[in-house]
């Protein structure tokens, strides 16, 4: 068994784990019928999740060359795939009533701040795993690591936009942002080859 193997199968468990939450949320929204009040925005919000969790299962195919490791190197790559799966686990009420209504937007409105809230701090965590990667050498086409070459590959932009969608109340606002972020998303994550 390689090193990839050995250490692939716990990013897997974290990473299917969150797909399985979103899949059975929605599984059970399903079945509750009438009850639910259907809204768009955690919808959507879901779907930006899955897109990232893919997104972030299929970014592990960088580490496939990878010979050794540390516990701390693991420790780290753990925490910040716990922030994805933390996200899934806010997006969709889960488990719902027994009885009454069940209200996605309020859903949605209440765990806003924490489901945004993970999404940014998963943001920065990987865009400081991958600061201590290039410093270490592990991404030589970048060349040395620089003070602007950090700025330049941070993810401010997509910070600031999860944080305004915390604040930001417009349900007309969140429904357009949500829905091209999923476009960018997809545009960005479908396409994706992998090789090996």
């Amino acid at each position: 068994m390689s090193l990839f193997e050995f250490t692939f199968g716990l990013s897997a468990v974290i990473l299917g784990l969150a797909l399985a939450q979103i899949a059975s949320a929605i599984s059970r929204l399903a079945l509750a019928g009438r009850r639910v009040r259907w809204a768009p925005e955690p919808l959507l919000l879901a779907g930006i999740i899955v897109l990232v969790t893919v997104s972030v299962w299929l970014g592990q195919w960088g580490l496939r060359n990878d010979t050794e490791t540390t516990i701390g190197a693991m420790l780290m790559q753990v925490g910040k795939l716990m922030l994805p799966f933390m996200a899934a686990m806010f997006v969709l009420p889960d488990p719902l009533p027994d009885e009454g209504p069940i209200d996605l937007y309020a859903h949605y409105d209440r765990t806003r701040g924490l489901t945004y809230g993970v999404l940014i701090a998963g943001l920065i965590a990987f865009w400081i795993v991958g600061l201590m990667d290039w410093a270490g050498g592990g991404r030589p086409s970048l060349g040395p690591l620089t003070l602007w070459g950090a700025i330049a590959r941070s993810p401010w932009l997509f910070c600031v936009g999860y944080g305004l969608m915390i604040v930001v109340r417009i349900r007309w606002l969140n429904i357009l942002l949500l829905t091209a972020g999923l476009l960018y998303y997809g545009w960005e994550v479908i396409p994706t080859r992998l090789a090996g």
